[in-house]
């Protein structure tokens, strides 16, 4: 069956000396496609939202502490005999949240600071504090710009775009629903 077509077999040529017109020195392309712009934006943007979530989350972390240490200082200056004025404006906040500061951390006995000392360190506290929430407010708004900027183009759905940013598809609706785009 295969006896007389075995004997006419031929070896294959090497490559490059085929008849196809390229001859033996024809190019070949050996590297690597360029990728699509669409998937190239993609991850990006998912990129971006990883890193403004952590950003958003070491943020949120040092306002709960700067928020914390505010309300004890605030309670020790009560309890050493400072008045609620004073710390009010110290803290820049209103004189019924030291007060409620106080009553929260009542258990505490007199430090023996200066009235000076604790004004100092309560309004370098309240500083540091507004700060930390600035900043946190800051990567809010960008990753605001950032899910609306990708919903605009459609580069992913609500249900991706809230498993990258951590917030839930009705808040991401709920905060780029009117969004201007900045174009920086």
């Amino acid at each position: 069956m295969h006896g007389k077509e075995s004997r006419d077999w031929t070896p294959p040529r090497p490559a490059g000396t085929g008849t196809d017109g390229a001859g033996a020195g024809a190019y070949r392309y050996r590297g690597v496609p360029k990728p699509d712009p669409a998937t190239v934006r993609t991850q990006q943007a998912l990129a971006m939202l990883a890193r403004l979530r952590t950003t958003i989350a070491f943020r949120s972390s040092r306002v709960r502490a700067l928020t914390a240490e505010l309300g004890d200082c605030v309670a020790q200056a009560l309890c050493d005999g400072v008045k609620v004025a004073a710390l009010a404006q110290a803290a820049g906040q209103p004189a019924a949240s030291i007060r409620s500061a106080g009553v929260a951390r009542a258990g505490l006995y007199p430090s023996g600071q200066s009235r000076s000392g604790h004004l100092r360190l309560i309004a370098g506290l309240a500083a540091e504090l507004a700060a930390a929430e600035g900043a946190r407010s800051a990567a809010e708004e960008e990753r605001t710009q950032v899910l609306a900027l990708a919903r605009k183009a459609r580069l992913l759905d609500d249900y991706q775009l809230a498993g990258a940013s951590g917030l839930k598809s009705d808040e991401i609706r709920k905060i780029t629903r009117g969004v201007g785009l900045r174009v920086a």
